[in-house]
């Protein structure tokens, strides 16, 4: 016995000394990145639609995640996809107060249930075969019952017993299907908000049967309520306009407010709550009304009050706002400022998301001018006075934002702004007093600007200030939507499909345009419609289209399409975005998810949707690469959230190798990382006695190693040694990686 004890320390000693030998000759790896082959969220909580409060907690909803707020320390968490809601798309958030349940309901008709920190999903609403839209609008909680208001009717669900008591659909006034919105009860009745009215029934009778409800469906009752409450023993809903009260079987409209929209209707013990507007009026049980106002209140959604009698306020804009503490404060998580991603640009260390722009028909989304930055694992929103932002890059120590209306912002080195538009440049949109700038390109000639809706759509601003505007005459032309350089310094601008769609190529050295097409010899696309553009490290122009991918060598060629399982490359997808990471491998992005392929798009890598991965929605908008570290951001239409993959940039020598993480500890079951090396060098990883464990090739600058041998058996305890070479066989380098087991 003693002997084998003893010869297990000498081995954890001996793999102890090791790693500490290493760990003085080794950097540190620094605390901001993400493990590879791990995920990260970046959500925003900037719009706050849904609250529930509790004494202890309060649950604010933005649509992709859950903001909790400890009232007791002050503290902020949260609840996502990565640790464990099981959706996105929150619509509703209800919450059992006998039993200390958060229900959560998402616009798929899953239903998640909180207690104590677990979450337990009820799917089977988003299974079931209904051919309406299967949102849960609203729930209420009466006893261990909650009451899911959706678009074919209100299902009654135990949530004791984790199980659908009953469905009542179809209840219409001849049994035809009708939406419900919201519910409340009064007394023994529970009163719905539906698509035509209100409709009351006693919880005693068989409310399966749609003639044992009472109907208010006829003048101002015979259109869509949005919302309904109890406040004070009576029911009060928002009509068409004003506020109704429910008395003597009768609805009288309210003397206050009698001419606004009411968007929201909330109660407490002590207010009604509406909001008309994006303005708070508060009622008290005498009939009293007051205003409430704060800068910090923008776009309010919804308002509640705790028993201390202060307000909660969601915010659309300001997220969750409170005067808990005396004045009102918003209380937010780290996140960009807004859900909304139009465009990311990676710059020197920083991420930019941009919230946009404009839409498929050309029209302003009138976003807030808010440009947020990820930097060091963290997000900072600042503010811009145009509004629709569009793009962002830098040139000649300058920083330029363009938008959609306002023409392009450009910051110098000590910080001046100066605005360029259609008083002082050339860039003019047909658009009285607009100018419409869709994307930026810097060149070593200068800052190409593309410029919607003006009679010259492409313009170079050059290093002395003076412009060069071209006026290219092709169907569309005047509707660029994106642009990319290729390796000879040509601009290649996407079209706006509907508006014709199509690429046109500018050849610099020439002064030349050519339009391109999916006809054979006139550019050879899949599709006439490019919803996407880039170059990768060939400087090749990769588009995606309605129809799949092709990339060009060069202006004068036609397309080239990529086959992957003898069919030409996803020709069955939309593809939205498209990326190219430090191994030269495509990232790709559709409407069913992300793809990633080898360089020349053959071999499929991987395959992210949102079932098989934390990826927030299978709907992708942007991609973009941090080359540095291998981290992949997706903008999805549901928020942004980040991969760590396998591919750094690298130079041609190598740098001081890093292997992390290094010891691999008891547990861990990722991938190892090698950084630091020759661009696509080879590795091999053997033991101390020289037997090979693993072989690979490098993606770019980072080699991977999943702890297994050649036969996938996991490694043994003990230190292994890592030999890598350059291409050319002329550079070797060694480290050593320690695996405890």
């Amino acid at each position: 016995m003693r002997r084998s004890i003893n010869t297990g320390i000498k081995r954890w000693l001996y793999v102890i000394h090791a790693f500490y030998l290493m760990w003085l000759a080794t950097p540190a790896i620094a605390q901001t990145d993400i493990p590879i082959g791990s995920w990260r969220l970046h959500l925003s909580y900037n719009n706050i639609k849904h609250l529930q409060l509790t004494p202890e907690k309060v649950f604010a909803a933005s649509e992709s995640g859950i903001l909790v707020f400890n009232r007791d320390e002050k503290t902020l968490g949260s609840y996502n996809k990565l640790n464990g809601l099981s959706n996105t798309a929150i619509t509703s958030l209800g919450y059992d107060h006998g039993n200390n349940k958060l229900l959560i309901g998402y616009s798929d008709g899953d239903l998640d249930i909180i207690s104590a920190s677990t979450v337990t999903n009820f799917s089977r609403l988003k299974d079931a075969e209904v051919t309406t839209s299967k949102t849960i609008n609203h729930i209420s909680v009466r006893g261990n019952l909650a009451y899911l208001s959706t678009a074919y009717g209100v299902v009654v669900f135990d949530i004791h017993q984790g199980e659908i008591k009953e469905t009542w659909r179809d209840l219409g006034a001849s049994g035809q299907g009708l939406r419900v919105n919201q519910s409340t009860f009064l007394n023994d009745s529970i009163f719905i908000a539906t698509a035509n009215g209100v409709l009351a029934g006693n919880l005693a009778d068989n409310l399966l049967d749609f003639n044992n409800w009472m109907r208010f469906s006829s003048g101002d009752f015979s259109g869509p309520i949005p919302s309904i409450v109890t406040f004070n023993n009576k029911v009060y809903v928002a009509g068409p306009t004003g506020v109704y009260r429910f008395g003597n079987s009768n609805w009288q409209k309210e003397i206050f407010l009698d001419t606004a929209v009411i968007g929201s209707l909330t109660s407490s013990g002590q207010n009604l709550f509406m909001i008309a507007d994006s303005t708070i009026w508060s009622m008290n049980s005498s009939g009293q009304l007051t205003q409430i106002t704060d800068d910090l209140i923008q776009v309010p959604a919804v308002v509640r009050q705790d028993d201390d009698s202060k307000l909660w306020v969601g915010d659309q804009l300001a997220g969750l706002v409170s005067n808990t503490g005396g004045n009102f404060s918003s209380y937010l998580p780290d996140g960009p400022g807004l859900a909304e991603t139009f465009r990311m640009i990676y710059d020197n260390g920083k991420l930019f998301a941009l919230p946009g722009g404009f839409n498929a028909s050309g029209q302003p989304l009138k976003n807030p001018g808010l440009l947020s930055v990820f930097e060091n694992g963290n997000w900072t929103t600042s503010g811009y006075s145009p509004a629709d932002l569009t793009d962002i890059a830098f040139h000649d120590s300058k920083t330029f934002v363009s938008s959609f209306g306002s023409g392009v912002s450009v910051t110098d080195a000590s910080g001046n702004v100066t605005v360029l538009n259609a008083t002082n440049s050339p860039l003019a949109s047909t658009d009285p007093g607009k100018s419409n700038i869709t994307a930026l390109a810097p060149s070593a000639d200068g800052l190409w600007v593309a410029n919607y809706g003006g009679n010259e759509p492409l313009h170079l601003l050059k290093s002395d200030g003076t412009w060069e505007s071209l006026s290219i005459i092709f169907p569309n032309s005047q509707n660029p939507v994106d642009m990319a350089l290729d390796r000879n310094g040509d601009v290649w601008m996407i079209l706006n499909p509907a508006s014709g769609g199509g690429l046109v190529a500018f050849e610099r050295e020439d002064n030349q345009a050519h339009y391109k097409t999916n006809v054979v010899e006139n550019g050879g696309l899949p599709d006439k419609n490019v919803l996407s553009i880039t170059a990768d490290l060939d400087g090749y122009i990769w588009v995606g289209t309605d129809a799949g991918v092709a990339y060009f060598f060069s202006v004068g060629e036609d397309a080239v399409k990529p086959i992957y399982e003898s069919r030409f490359l996803l020709r069955d997808e939309k593809i939205t975005a498209i990326a190219v990471d430090a191994g030269n491998r495509k990232w790709i992005g559709t409407e069913r998810g992300v793809w990633l392929f080898n360089a020349t798009g053959e071999s499929l890598v991987h395959h992210f949707t949102s079932e098989n991965s934390p990826l927030l929605s299978n709907v992708i908008q942007d991609i973009e690469i941090n080359s540095k570290t291998g981290e992949v951001f997706f903008a999805t239409d549901q928020g942004i959230i980040s991969y760590r993959s396998d591919a750094v940039s690298a130079g041609p020598e190598f740098e001081k190798i890093k292997i992390f993480p290094n010891p691999v500890s008891p547990g861990y079951h990722g991938t190892v990382g090698i950084s630091g090396l020759a661009s696509d060098a080879y590795v091999r990883i053997t033991d101390i006695s020289g037997k090979l464990i693993w072989q690979t090739q490098a993606n770019g600058g980072m080699a991977t190693w999943n702890v297994r041998d050649q036969e996938g058996r996991r490694a043994a305890t003990g230190v292994y040694l890592v030999f890598a070479a350059s291409q050319n066989g002329r550079e070797s380098i060694v480290g050593k990686v320690a695996v405890i087991e």
